[in-house]
């Protein structure tokens, strides 16, 4: 089967229709698509078995030597892509995603909670934390709640699918099960961050349009969840710590600055 019309671009994937009913997401470093996609449909197995606004898993296969992921097709576009750059648009999406994100928060995973462990595991290898700092933020992370809740850990306006059904959630590679506040942390952070996906819209680019959306977004889920603020700000050590990992460049160093300013407080 050919590959059809390109849906989405993405840091490590591109996807693709596949067929009528289903996309192809197809990873672009062939050298670790097998670990990436075996990673992948690990949580798109657990996510099948779950109460979930997610597309339905179908399976992996080989395509063109890389290892690729199947999933149901959701027809429409995404939530980034539908705000416009006013006021009313950009509090009414994000008081939307906060919405979407509180009721999938709502689902608890019957497995043993990994988010805490996995942030440590990748806190003690990054490299540009000295000995110090790691000891600060794994004594932060060890007294911080821990749950049995789903998390998204990439839950952005990119990664939601507004269809006739209802906003659909997509790319679960980095589903962890933990607190949700640690999920909230962590859309906060990027929300935040000064990376921007390459043809960036006008709401993101204007930078008073985007702090009104994490604005709009925090007030909303924090309204509807009954939290506090104080709840995220002390899982963004943490949080940060971990990001690092993912970063390159100059947004490695702006997210280990941000770091220890909340470190040295």
């Amino acid at each position: 089967m050919k590959l059809g019309e390109l849906l989405g671009m993405g840091n490590t994937a591109n996807v693709y229709l596949w067929g009528r009913t289903e996309v192809i997401k197809i990873f672009h470093d062939q050298e670790n698509s097998r670990i990436e996609a075996s990673k992948e449909a690990k949580n798109a197995e657990i996510i099948n078995n779950l109460n979930l606004r997610a597309p339905r898993f179908s399976g992996t296969l080989e395509y063109e030597g890389k290892q690729c992921l199947l999933y149901e097709r959701i027809n429409g576009h995404t939530m980034l892509s539908q705000i416009a750059p006013t006021v009313s648009s950009v509090s009414y999406y994000a008081k939307q995603m906060a919405q979407v994100q509180y009721e999938m928060h709502q689902v608890r995973v019957g497995i043993q909670p990994n988010l805490k462990t996995e942030l440590s595991k990748s806190i003690v290898t990054q490299e540009l934390i000295n000995k110090d700092e790691k000891q600060m933020i794994t004594d932060i992370l060890e007294y911080l709640p821990e749950s049995n809740r789903i998390c998204h850990y990439d839950f952005h306006p990119g990664n939601i699918i507004l269809s006739s059904k209802g906003p659909i959630i997509i790319d679960w590679l980095n589903a962890l099960v933990g607190h949700e506040t640690a999920d909230l942390a962590r859309t906060s952070m990027m929300l935040q961050s000064n990376v921007l996906p390459p043809n960036a819209p006008d709401v993101l680019i204007k930078r008073e349009l985007r702090e009104l959306f994490h604005e709009e977004y925090l007030k909303e889920y924090l309204l509807i969840a009954g939290r506090k603020q104080e709840e995220i700000v002390d899982w963004m050590a943490p949080t940060l710590a971990y990001r690092i990992g993912e970063m390159k460049g100059l947004h490695k160093i702006e997210t280990l600055t941000n770091l220890r300013r909340i470190l040295n407080r």
